[in-house]
Protein backbone atom coordinates (compact mmCIF):
# COMPACT_ATOMS: atom_id res chain seq x y z
CA UNK A 1 0.00 0.00 0.00
CA UNK A 2 1.38 3.41 -1.00
CA UNK A 3 1.83 6.01 1.71
CA UNK A 4 -0.36 9.08 1.36
CA UNK A 5 2.73 11.15 2.10
CA UNK A 6 4.50 9.67 -0.92
CA UNK A 7 1.63 10.55 -3.23
CA UNK A 8 1.45 14.09 -1.82
CA UNK A 9 5.21 14.53 -2.25
CA UNK A 10 5.05 13.41 -5.88
CA UNK A 11 2.34 15.98 -6.57
CA UNK A 12 4.35 18.71 -4.81
CA UNK A 13 7.48 17.86 -6.82
CA UNK A 14 5.48 18.15 -10.02
CA UNK A 15 4.36 21.67 -9.06
CA UNK A 16 7.97 22.60 -8.23
CA UNK A 17 9.12 21.20 -11.57
CA UNK A 18 6.68 23.42 -13.43
CA UNK A 19 7.43 26.56 -11.42
CA UNK A 20 9.85 27.97 -13.99
CA UNK A 21 6.97 28.43 -16.41
CA UNK A 22 5.70 31.29 -14.25
CA UNK A 23 8.82 33.43 -14.67
CA UNK A 24 9.88 32.26 -18.14
CA UNK A 25 6.42 33.17 -19.48
CA UNK A 26 7.00 35.78 -22.24
CA UNK A 27 3.98 37.73 -20.99
CA UNK A 28 5.91 38.42 -17.77
CA UNK A 29 8.50 40.26 -19.87
CA UNK A 30 11.33 39.65 -17.37
CA UNK A 31 14.90 40.51 -18.26
CA UNK A 32 17.68 37.93 -17.88
CA UNK A 33 18.38 38.85 -14.26
CA UNK A 34 14.68 38.50 -13.45
CA UNK A 35 14.69 34.94 -14.81
CA UNK A 36 17.76 34.02 -12.76
CA UNK A 37 16.06 35.51 -9.69
CA UNK A 38 13.08 33.32 -10.52
CA UNK A 39 15.11 30.13 -10.20
CA UNK A 40 16.59 31.36 -6.91
CA UNK A 41 13.14 32.33 -5.66
CA UNK A 42 12.04 28.69 -5.87
CA UNK A 43 14.36 27.91 -2.96
CA UNK A 44 13.18 30.93 -0.95
CA UNK A 45 9.63 29.75 -1.48
CA UNK A 46 10.45 26.17 -0.50
CA UNK A 47 11.95 27.36 2.76
CA UNK A 48 8.85 29.41 3.49
CA UNK A 49 6.59 26.42 2.76
CA UNK A 50 8.54 24.28 5.20
CA UNK A 51 8.62 26.87 7.99
CA UNK A 52 5.00 27.99 7.64
CA UNK A 53 3.18 24.77 6.82
CA UNK A 54 5.36 21.79 7.77
CA UNK A 55 6.82 23.03 11.05
CA UNK A 56 3.95 25.33 12.04
CA UNK A 57 0.71 24.10 13.60
CA UNK A 58 -2.38 26.20 14.38
CA UNK A 59 -3.02 24.12 17.50
CA UNK A 60 0.51 24.79 18.82
CA UNK A 61 1.54 27.97 17.03
CA UNK A 62 4.98 29.53 16.94
CA UNK A 63 5.97 32.85 15.39
CA UNK A 64 8.04 32.05 12.27
CA UNK A 65 10.24 34.75 10.75
CA UNK A 66 9.09 35.79 7.27
CA UNK A 67 12.34 37.21 5.89
CA UNK A 68 16.06 37.56 6.58
CA UNK A 69 18.88 39.15 4.54
CA UNK A 70 19.14 35.80 2.71
CA UNK A 71 15.53 34.57 2.65
CA UNK A 72 12.90 36.89 1.21
CA UNK A 73 9.36 36.44 -0.02
CA UNK A 74 6.12 38.29 -0.83
CA UNK A 75 7.18 41.88 -0.38
CA UNK A 76 9.60 42.05 2.52
CA UNK A 77 10.68 45.49 3.72
CA UNK A 78 14.19 46.48 4.79
CA UNK A 79 12.88 48.49 7.76
CA UNK A 80 10.55 45.82 9.12
CA UNK A 81 10.38 42.49 10.90
CA UNK A 82 7.46 40.16 10.12
CA UNK A 83 6.38 37.00 11.91
CA UNK A 84 3.84 34.42 10.71
CA UNK A 85 1.84 31.70 12.34
CA UNK A 86 -1.19 29.59 11.48
CA UNK A 87 -4.33 29.91 13.62
CA UNK A 88 -7.75 28.30 13.80
CA UNK A 89 -11.00 30.15 14.37
CA UNK A 90 -12.25 27.62 16.93
CA UNK A 91 -9.27 28.12 19.24
CA UNK A 92 -8.20 30.91 21.61
CA UNK A 93 -4.76 32.54 21.65
CA UNK A 94 -2.75 34.69 24.02
CA UNK A 95 -0.01 36.90 22.57
CA UNK A 96 2.47 38.23 25.10
CA UNK A 97 5.13 40.76 24.29
CA UNK A 98 7.19 43.79 25.15
CA UNK A 99 7.68 46.64 22.72
CA UNK A 100 10.87 48.70 22.70
CA UNK A 101 11.68 51.29 20.02
CA UNK A 102 9.65 50.42 16.93
CA UNK A 103 7.61 53.15 15.24
CA UNK A 104 4.84 50.69 14.35
CA UNK A 105 3.64 47.33 15.67
CA UNK A 106 0.59 45.39 14.51
CA UNK A 107 -1.08 42.00 14.41
CA UNK A 108 -3.24 41.08 11.41
CA UNK A 109 -5.55 38.10 11.14
CA UNK A 110 -6.50 36.74 7.71
CA UNK A 111 -9.48 34.60 6.78
CA UNK A 112 -9.86 32.02 4.07
CA UNK A 113 -9.20 28.36 3.40
CA UNK A 114 -6.81 26.41 5.67
CA UNK A 115 -5.42 24.43 2.73
CA UNK A 116 -2.59 26.81 1.80
CA UNK A 117 -4.49 29.16 -0.49
CA UNK A 118 -3.68 32.85 -0.19
CA UNK A 119 -5.97 34.59 2.27
CA UNK A 120 -9.26 36.07 1.10
CA UNK A 121 -9.66 38.93 3.56
CA UNK A 122 -8.33 40.70 6.62
CA UNK A 123 -10.52 39.57 9.51
CA UNK A 124 -8.84 41.70 12.18
CA UNK A 125 -6.19 44.41 12.30
CA UNK A 126 -4.68 45.46 15.62
CA UNK A 127 -1.94 48.10 15.64
CA UNK A 128 -0.13 49.74 18.53
CA UNK A 129 -2.78 52.47 18.80
CA UNK A 130 -5.34 49.80 19.75
CA UNK A 131 -3.22 48.11 22.44
CA UNK A 132 -2.96 49.15 26.08
CA UNK A 133 0.69 48.81 27.11
CA UNK A 134 2.26 48.71 30.56
CA UNK A 135 4.81 51.39 31.43
CA UNK A 136 7.70 49.11 30.45
CA UNK A 137 6.15 48.39 27.03
CA UNK A 138 4.83 44.96 27.94
CA UNK A 139 1.39 43.83 26.84
CA UNK A 140 -0.91 40.84 26.56
CA UNK A 141 -3.50 40.30 23.82
CA UNK A 142 -6.27 37.70 23.73
CA UNK A 143 -7.74 36.52 20.42
CA UNK A 144 -11.06 34.90 21.22
CA UNK A 145 -14.52 34.25 19.81
CA UNK A 146 -16.03 36.33 22.62
CA UNK A 147 -13.84 39.35 23.47
CA UNK A 148 -14.93 41.06 26.67
CA UNK A 149 -12.18 43.08 28.27
CA UNK A 150 -8.98 45.04 27.85
CA UNK A 151 -6.81 43.94 24.91
CA UNK A 152 -9.30 41.24 23.86
CA UNK A 153 -10.09 41.01 20.13
CA UNK A 154 -12.42 38.88 18.02
CA UNK A 155 -11.12 35.74 16.36
CA UNK A 156 -13.44 35.04 13.40
CA UNK A 157 -14.36 31.48 12.52
CA UNK A 158 -12.56 31.57 9.17
CA UNK A 159 -9.27 32.98 10.52
CA UNK A 160 -6.32 30.92 9.28
CA UNK A 161 -3.25 33.16 9.42
CA UNK A 162 -1.72 35.69 11.80
CA UNK A 163 1.06 38.14 10.97
CA UNK A 164 2.95 40.49 13.24
CA UNK A 165 4.53 43.58 11.68
CA UNK A 166 7.08 45.86 13.25
CA UNK A 167 8.72 48.86 11.59
CA UNK A 168 11.80 50.87 12.54
CA UNK A 169 13.48 54.00 11.25
CA UNK A 170 16.86 52.36 11.93
CA UNK A 171 16.12 48.66 12.09
CA UNK A 172 19.66 47.41 12.61
CA UNK A 173 20.30 49.72 15.56
CA UNK A 174 16.90 49.03 17.11
CA UNK A 175 15.47 46.29 19.30
CA UNK A 176 12.52 44.31 18.04
CA UNK A 177 9.71 43.39 20.40
CA UNK A 178 9.73 40.20 22.45
CA UNK A 179 6.78 38.16 21.20
CA UNK A 180 5.22 34.80 22.04
CA UNK A 181 1.91 33.11 21.26
CA UNK A 182 0.07 30.29 23.00
CA UNK A 183 -3.15 28.40 22.34
CA UNK A 184 -5.06 28.29 25.62
CA UNK A 185 -7.22 25.32 24.56
CA UNK A 186 -4.53 22.73 23.82
CA UNK A 187 -2.91 21.00 26.78
CA UNK A 188 -2.06 17.42 25.72
CA UNK A 189 1.44 16.41 24.62
CA UNK A 190 1.57 16.01 20.81
CA UNK A 191 2.08 12.62 19.18
CA UNK A 192 4.29 11.92 16.13
CA UNK A 193 2.76 12.88 12.79
CA UNK A 194 0.71 10.17 11.15
CA UNK A 195 0.98 9.43 7.45
CA UNK A 196 -2.35 11.14 6.87
CA UNK A 197 -1.35 14.25 8.86
CA UNK A 198 2.00 14.55 7.05
CA UNK A 199 0.32 14.10 3.67
CA UNK A 200 -2.08 16.92 4.53
CA UNK A 201 0.80 19.25 5.40
CA UNK A 202 2.58 18.43 2.15
CA UNK A 203 -0.62 19.15 0.23
CA UNK A 204 -0.92 22.51 1.97
CA UNK A 205 2.71 23.33 1.09
CA UNK A 206 2.03 22.41 -2.52
CA UNK A 207 -1.00 24.69 -2.70
CA UNK A 208 0.79 27.61 -1.05
CA UNK A 209 3.80 27.18 -3.34
CA UNK A 210 1.66 27.10 -6.47
CA UNK A 211 -0.57 30.02 -5.51
CA UNK A 212 2.41 32.17 -4.57
CA UNK A 213 3.96 31.68 -8.00
CA UNK A 214 0.76 33.13 -9.48
CA UNK A 215 1.55 36.55 -7.95
CA UNK A 216 5.37 36.51 -7.90
CA UNK A 217 6.95 37.41 -10.22
CA UNK A 218 4.91 40.55 -10.61
CA UNK A 219 3.55 41.18 -14.06
CA UNK A 220 5.77 43.95 -15.41
CA UNK A 221 3.04 46.43 -16.26
CA UNK A 222 4.31 49.37 -14.24
CA UNK A 223 5.34 52.57 -16.05
CA UNK A 224 9.03 52.68 -16.88
CA UNK A 225 10.97 55.18 -14.76
CA UNK A 226 7.74 56.38 -13.22
CA UNK A 227 5.12 55.48 -10.58
CA UNK A 228 1.47 54.52 -10.62
CA UNK A 229 -0.87 56.45 -8.30
CA UNK A 230 -0.83 55.34 -4.63
CA UNK A 231 -3.66 53.09 -3.46
CA UNK A 232 -4.85 51.82 -0.07
CA UNK A 233 -4.91 48.12 0.78
CA UNK A 234 -8.51 46.98 1.21
CA UNK A 235 -9.59 44.33 3.71
CA UNK A 236 -11.21 42.16 1.02
CA UNK A 237 -8.38 42.56 -1.50
CA UNK A 238 -6.84 39.15 -0.77
CA UNK A 239 -3.26 38.34 0.14
CA UNK A 240 -1.25 39.39 3.15
CA UNK A 241 -1.25 43.18 3.03
CA UNK A 242 -2.39 45.40 5.86
CA UNK A 243 -5.24 47.91 5.86
CA UNK A 244 -2.90 50.36 7.62
CA UNK A 245 -0.86 50.66 4.41
CA UNK A 246 -0.98 52.77 1.28
CA UNK A 247 1.13 51.32 -1.53
CA UNK A 248 2.71 52.76 -4.65
CA UNK A 249 4.55 50.86 -7.41
CA UNK A 250 6.95 51.94 -10.13
CA UNK A 251 9.63 50.45 -12.35
CA UNK A 252 13.14 51.63 -13.19
CA UNK A 253 15.45 50.93 -16.10
CA UNK A 254 18.81 52.66 -15.75
CA UNK A 255 22.11 52.53 -17.57
CA UNK A 256 25.32 52.95 -15.57
CA UNK A 257 25.52 56.67 -16.41
CA UNK A 258 21.88 57.46 -15.56
CA UNK A 259 19.93 58.27 -12.39
CA UNK A 260 16.35 58.89 -11.34
CA UNK A 261 15.32 61.93 -9.32
CA UNK A 262 12.19 61.03 -7.34
CA UNK A 263 10.18 63.92 -5.90
CA UNK A 264 7.28 63.48 -3.52
CA UNK A 265 5.43 64.86 -0.53
CA UNK A 266 4.08 62.83 2.36
CA UNK A 267 1.04 63.37 4.56
CA UNK A 268 1.39 62.89 8.29
CA UNK A 269 1.99 59.19 8.87
CA UNK A 270 3.60 56.71 11.22
CA UNK A 271 6.13 55.55 8.63
CA UNK A 272 6.94 55.95 4.96
CA UNK A 273 9.65 54.22 2.98
CA UNK A 274 10.94 53.85 -0.57
CA UNK A 275 12.96 50.81 -1.53
CA UNK A 276 13.89 48.68 -4.52
CA UNK A 277 12.58 45.15 -5.15
CA UNK A 278 13.34 42.61 -7.81
CA UNK A 279 10.41 41.29 -9.85
CA UNK A 280 9.88 38.48 -7.29
CA UNK A 281 8.91 41.09 -4.64
CA UNK A 282 12.19 40.56 -2.80
CA UNK A 283 14.14 43.47 -1.35
CA UNK A 284 17.52 44.10 -2.92
CA UNK A 285 20.81 43.17 -1.23
CA UNK A 286 20.61 45.53 1.75
CA UNK A 287 23.69 44.04 3.43
CA UNK A 288 25.93 45.40 0.68
CA UNK A 289 23.92 48.25 -0.83
CA UNK A 290 21.79 51.11 0.48
CA UNK A 291 18.45 50.16 -1.05
CA UNK A 292 15.89 51.86 1.22
CA UNK A 293 15.19 55.27 2.67
CA UNK A 294 12.43 56.25 5.08
CA UNK A 295 10.80 59.06 7.01
CA UNK A 296 14.15 60.18 8.43
CA UNK A 297 15.26 61.38 4.98
CA UNK A 298 16.43 64.99 4.66
CA UNK A 299 13.55 67.28 3.73
CA UNK A 300 13.58 70.07 1.19
CA UNK A 301 12.84 73.62 2.38
CA UNK A 302 9.20 73.26 1.34
CA UNK A 303 8.76 70.00 3.29
CA UNK A 304 8.93 67.74 0.23
CA UNK A 305 11.53 65.02 -0.33
CA UNK A 306 13.91 64.30 -3.21
CA UNK A 307 15.35 60.78 -3.52
CA UNK A 308 18.04 59.79 -6.01
CA UNK A 309 18.35 56.27 -7.46
CA UNK A 310 21.41 55.19 -9.43
CA UNK A 311 24.07 52.50 -9.88
CA UNK A 312 26.88 54.70 -8.58
CA UNK A 313 26.82 56.58 -5.26
CA UNK A 314 25.87 60.25 -5.64
CA UNK A 315 26.90 63.17 -3.46
CA UNK A 316 23.36 64.02 -2.39
CA UNK A 317 21.39 63.82 0.85
CA UNK A 318 18.94 61.04 -0.06
CA UNK A 319 20.44 58.36 -2.30
CA UNK A 320 19.54 54.69 -2.80
CA UNK A 321 21.22 52.06 -4.95
CA UNK A 322 20.01 49.89 -7.82
CA UNK A 323 22.10 47.07 -6.32
CA UNK A 324 23.63 46.60 -9.78
CA UNK A 325 20.22 45.78 -11.30
CA UNK A 326 19.62 47.43 -14.65
CA UNK A 327 15.86 47.19 -14.13
CA UNK A 328 13.56 46.32 -11.25
CA UNK A 329 10.72 47.63 -9.08
CA UNK A 330 10.48 50.82 -7.03
CA UNK A 331 8.11 50.42 -4.11
CA UNK A 332 6.68 52.99 -1.69
CA UNK A 333 4.49 52.45 1.36
CA UNK A 334 2.91 54.70 3.95
CA UNK A 335 1.66 53.42 7.32
CA UNK A 336 -1.28 55.10 9.08
CA UNK A 337 -1.29 58.00 6.64
CA UNK A 338 -3.79 60.71 7.60
CA UNK A 339 -4.69 61.26 3.93
CA UNK A 340 -3.94 59.74 0.53
CA UNK A 341 -0.37 60.56 -0.59
CA UNK A 342 0.22 62.24 -3.91
CA UNK A 343 1.79 60.30 -6.76
CA UNK A 344 5.61 60.69 -6.78
CA UNK A 345 7.11 62.36 -9.84
CA UNK A 346 10.29 61.15 -11.55
CA UNK A 347 12.97 62.77 -13.71
CA UNK A 348 15.62 60.83 -15.64
CA UNK A 349 19.11 62.36 -15.55
CA UNK A 350 22.67 61.75 -16.70
CA UNK A 351 25.61 61.49 -14.33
Amino acid sequence: MEHKSKKALREFLEVIGNAENTFLDPDKNLDEQGKIDGYQHIFHLLRTCIDFYLFNNPLRPDFMLLATPYHKILGDNVDSVYYFTQVRGDQEYIIKGRRYDSCYLSFSLYGGSPDGELSERVTLNINHTHIEFEEDGSFEIKLTQEPKGKNEFRLDADSVTLFSREYFFDRFSSRESDLSIKNTKVLEVPKPLSDEALAKRIQVMKTFFEHTTWIAPLSVEFPMNDFLPPFPFEADQGGWGTVDNVYCFGQFHLNVDEYLKINFTSPECCYWGIQTWNYLMQSMDYKNYKVCINKEAVQNDDGSFTIYLSHKPMDVDNWISTSAYKEAIMFCRWLLAEEMPQQPTVELGKL
